[in-house]
């Protein structure tokens, strides 16, 4: 079997790879992310895409689970993310359900148990702002 869409679109995304990631959108994509933030069209794809990639420093996915029916392809995820400032989070779960047209993904889903953004601090006032930056208390 051939690599599914999700496989290839998490390659893209472990090389950090903007271009490759959205090249496999369709231009009347839709995206919405684990921490619920959606995007209609490429070009909000591409921003959303470009918000996502741009404070990570390196990132994997592992597919434990994946199953298609017809264009519809679901995968049960675990990715790991190291920020720009070192900050790891590992292994965090997803499920992505991706729908697949004739000019590429149509539609990506992504779900998280509770999420909010990578780049977020944690809630509890713990830590402090450094030039626009979290950096989390010792």
């Amino acid at each position: 079997m051939d690599a599914s869409p999700i496989a290839e679109l998490l390659e893209a995304v472990d090389r950090l790879d903007l271009e490759a990631v959205a090249a496999q959108f369709a231009p009347d994509a839709r995206l919405m992310t684990a921490d619920g933030q959606r995007a209609a069209g490429i070009e909000q794809v591409r921003r959303l895409l470009t918000e996502f990639l741009a404070p990570l420093r390196a990132t994997s996915h592992q597919i434990t689970a994946e199953w298609h029916e017809g264009e519809t392809w679901i995968a049960e995820v675990e990715g790991s993310y190291e920020l720009d400032d070192w900050l790891q989070t590992s292994p965090l779960p997803r499920a992505f359900v991706l729908r697949q047209g004739p000019g590429g993904i149509s539609d990506l889903r992504v779900y998280g148990a509770h999420e909010q953004r990578l780049a977020d601090p944690p809630p509890g006032g713990l830590g402090t702002w450094v030039h626009g930056r979290w950096v989390p208390p010792l």
